[in-house]
């Protein structure tokens, strides 16, 4: 969901920047896209990591 909701529409929307753009256009556009696709990225391997523990978790109790 997370790759969907938000990364997604980050990617287009830098995608959409072209890169013969002058260099504080480009400086602007990087500094938007890249703090909310880091922090989003973060959370994403959290969530990620944690059903993975969940898994393993129920994997060793089957009994």
């Amino acid at each position: 969901m997370i790759t969907g909701a938000v990364h997604l529409p980050l990617n287009r929307a830098i995608g959409e920047v072209t890169l013969d753009a002058p260099a504080p256009e480009l400086a602007a556009a990087r500094a938007r896209f890249e703090r909310r696709w880091v922090r989003w990225n973060v959370v994403r391997t959290l969530t990620s990591t944690g059903a993975l523990v969940c898994l393993a978790v129920a994997l060793l109790r089957l009994d």
